[in-house]
């Protein structure tokens, strides 16, 4: 994708907090309700009668390798513990993902990610705005503006985990309530995170996730419950998630409770050629969250002043994948 044709800037206005613009869009949303499957076969069960080895422990949770995609048509989102809103949600190895919801029929937020870039566009008032970043440019900063990780990072909050023993800083650490704390190097170009999952370790599954950035600052966690096991590639996703993402220059954090109804693994409704186009740029208000961080005056361009164009289409090549599995 040529870089001189991602949306510019030319203007500076007042940036209305994000999370500000999502309450005012979601204020008036009400309470969602998601069938609840509680069938035995479901649910998970212990692996192991006494604490496993780590490499034990890597084999089970390394199993969501074999998770290509995800897709569900029953989240139910809620923002700040105060706003409920219903939420598609689809992903696809390696960078692809989307979560939008709507709002009387009309979409109020688009969170989403093709291999060049990232985005986050939600409604507030009468302009909407699209936060947007490339992932390399990205990936080099730190104190990040706004949102502290791509959301690439959520698929992580979802429990799709793989461990990596000759990344570890340390043996496990052993909670008193019996759950392993596991933390790993994360090398980035802008230095080296440090991920800790906190994991059951006797039924192998996530239920924690914590990220720190190179200086040590927390800028990212997930508690996860919930687990339902998918027996097709032998993995335990959980079902209920608290988000918290902390960005850095006292913006305010945002926290997001999912609760997800079902997946389907392996399978795809819909085109996914079409599923990860970074969305028009038509009317809103765009803000780069790379030059934001920096602190270029450029970062922020409205639409009356001089309307961007559309980011290009991501090209996508096909993923094979057998036939889906639909609980």
């Amino acid at each position: 994708m040529p870089r001189n044709n991602l949306p510019r800037s030319r203007t500076v206005l007042g940036l209305l907090p994000i999370w500000w613009s999502i309450a005012i869009l979601f204020v008036s949303t009400g309470a969602t309700c998601l069938p609840k499957r509680s069938i035995p076969e479901f649910q998970p069960t212990q692996l192991f009668q006494s604490p496993p080895s780590v490499e034990q422990l890597a084999e089970v949770l390394n199993r969501s390798n074999t998770i290509q995609s995800l897709q569900s048509n029953s989240v139910a989102v809620r923002v700040n513990n105060e706003l409920n809103l219903n939420a598609n949600l689809t992903w696809l190895r390696p960078k692809y993902f989307r979560m939008t919801g709507t709002v009387a029929g009309f979409k109020g937020f688009d969170l989403g990610s093709n291999n060049e870039a990232f985005w986050m566009s939600v409604r507030s008032g009468m302009t909407p705005e699209l936060y947007f970043a490339r992932h390399d440019l990205f990936d080099a900063q730190i104190n990040r503006r706004i949102l502290p990780v791509s959301p690439i990072w959520i698929i992580e909050a979802l429990g799709i985990n793989s461990l990596d023993t000759y990344q570890m800083v340390q043996a496990p650490v052993t909670q008193a309530d019996g759950l392993w704390q596991i933390t790993t190097s994360v090398p980035s170009p802008s230095g080296n995170y440090l991920r800790t999952l906190v994991i059951d370790p006797l039924y192998g599954l996530t239920r924690q996730v914590f990220l720190r950035d190179p200086s040590g600052r927390l800028i990212a966690n997930a508690f996860q419950s919930d687990h339902q096991y998918y027996g097709a590639v032998q993995t335990s996703l959980p079902h209920k998630i608290k988000i918290q993402l902390i960005p850095g220059s006292n913006d305010p954090p945002l926290e997001l409770d999912l609760t997800v109804g079902s997946y389907v693994v392996n399978g795809m409704n819909g085109d996914p050629g079409t599923q990860f186009t970074f969305p028009s740029t038509s009317g809103h208000q765009v803000i780069n969250l790379v030059e934001l961080t920096n602190g270029d005056p450029q970062a922020i361009v409205s639409p009356p002043v001089a309307p961007p164009q559309a980011f290009p289409r991501a090209s996508y090549r096909g993923v094979p994948w057998d036939s889906a599995i639909v609980r």
